[in-house]
């Protein structure tokens, strides 16, 4: 799997703004992936799944400000903490509070990140992607706070 700083590095061309209503940073990562070997690939989606499992919590999930979210909203709320980079990350999972800001309908657009790990993969290999991740990102898959 890639280091921390490493994912968050590659993370970081996305440019911190999950409301960004634009592919153009995702189509970027992409490009930037698709360059890697192929396990370069496969270890960012693992390090992304790995990311999103962590922020399966109940508490967040149940926050005040996540009222009404769907499970893949929730989902889309959690990739747009990712995609906010590291310092979010961090914050999210210390004070629940933090989470709100993420829970919009423009931070949704976030959940192209899901898309960056095979759209790489199919340009880079021209096969079609077939890796399951070891962790779940599925709302509710992380036992340990649920």
């Amino acid at each position: 799997m890639l280091a921390d700083e490493e994912f968050w590095r590659l993370v970081a061309v996305l440019g911190g703004r999950p409301e960004a209503q634009d592919d153009r940073p995702y189509e970027r990562l992409t490009a930037v992936l698709t360059q890697e070997p192929v396990e370069r690939i496969i270890d960012f989606a693992e390090m992304l799944a790995f990311t999103l499992h962590q922020l399966d919590r109940r508490v967040l999930a149940e926050a005040p400000h996540a009222d009404g979210l769907s499970d893949d909203d929730f989902l889309y709320a959690r990739c747009a903490v990712v995609v906010a980079g590291p310092a979010a990350f961090a914050a999210v999972l210390a004070d629940p509070a933090a989470f709100a800001r993420f829970t919009t309908e423009e931070a949704a657009h976030a959940e192209s990140i899901l898309d960056v790990p095979s759209n790489a993969y199919q340009k880079a290999t021209g096969k079609e992607w077939e890796h399951v991740e070891e962790y779940d990102y599925e709302t509710g898959s992380n036992e340990q706070w649920w």
